[in-house]
C-alpha cells in the first residue's frame, strides 16, 4: 500500500493483517488495532511509550460481541448497557476467563465501548472482531487532532489512518464502572 490514508475497506484488511490503525471516535483520534492480534496490542504499548500496566478500551460492533468475555449481567446492568450504548459511554465491566490474557489486567475490569459513530460502524460491519482503542498521542501528552501529524508522530510502516471524519464530541468517552454505576471519567 502506497499510501498512509486508508478508506474502509482497506482499514479492514489493515486491521486483519495486524497493523495500527489510526481512526476517528466520536470526540478524539484512536489509535487501536485488532485486540486478539498480542503483536499489534504490543506494539502499541510501544509506539505510545505507554506503561504496561494501563489498560486500553476495547471497541465492539455489539454487546452479543462482547458478552462471551465478560461475566453474566444482571437485568439492571444489561438495562444501564443498553441506555449506554450505542454512543460515547465506555463501561468497565468485570472479565471472565474467556478473555485473553494479554488483555486482561489487575483490575479484573475491561474497558468496553460500542460506538455509535458512524465511521466506527462502517469499519465494524466488515472487520469481524474487537479493536483496541487508546487516544493517538505519546503517553502523558496531549491528544493529537490531525491525523497527518499522528502518522509523523507514530512513524512506522504498520501505521495508517483510516480517512474519516471525527465526530462533534469535544471530549473523549465517559467511563463509567459497570457494577457501581460511578463515573470515572467525564
Amino acid at each position: 500500500m502506497s499510501t498512509k490514508s486508508l478508506d474502509v475497506s482497506e482499514s479492514i484488511d489493515w486491521l486483519n493483517n495486524g497493523k495500527i490503525l489510526i481512526h476517528p471516535t466520536e470526540g478524539i483520534w484512536g489509535l487501536g488495532c485488532n485486540a486478539f492480534d498480542q503483536k499489534a496490542f504490543k506494539k502499541i504499548y510501544f509506539l505510545k511509550k505507554r506503561d504496561s500496566q494501563k489498560s486500553f478500551i476495547l471497541l465492539a460492533p455489539s454487546y452479543d460481541a462482547i458478552k462471551k468475555y465478560i461475566i453474566k449481567l444482571t437485568d439492571d446492568d444489561i438495562s444501564f448497557l443498553k441506555k449506554s450504548w450505542p454512543g460515547p459511554v465506555t463501561l468497565l465491566i468485570e472479565f471472565n476467563n474467556e478473555l485473553p490474557s494479554h488483555l486482561k489486567n489487575h483490575t479484573g475490569k475491561i474497558a468496553i465501548r460500542v460506538s455509535n459513530h458512524l465511521p466506527l460502524e462502517r469499519l465494524f460491519k466488515g472487520f469481524n472482531g474487537l479493536m483496541i482503542s487508546t487516544s493517538a498521542n505519546i503517553s502523558g501528552e496531549e491528544a493529537i487532532n490531525d491525523p497527518i501529524e499522528i502518522i509523523n508522530t507514530f512513524d512506522d510502516i504498520d501505521v495508517a489512518y483510516y480517512n474519516e471524519s471525527l465526530g462533534t464530541n469535544k471530549k473523549p468517552s465517559t467511563i463509567i464502572d459497570l457494577a457501581s454505576r460511578k463515573i470515572i471519567r467525564k
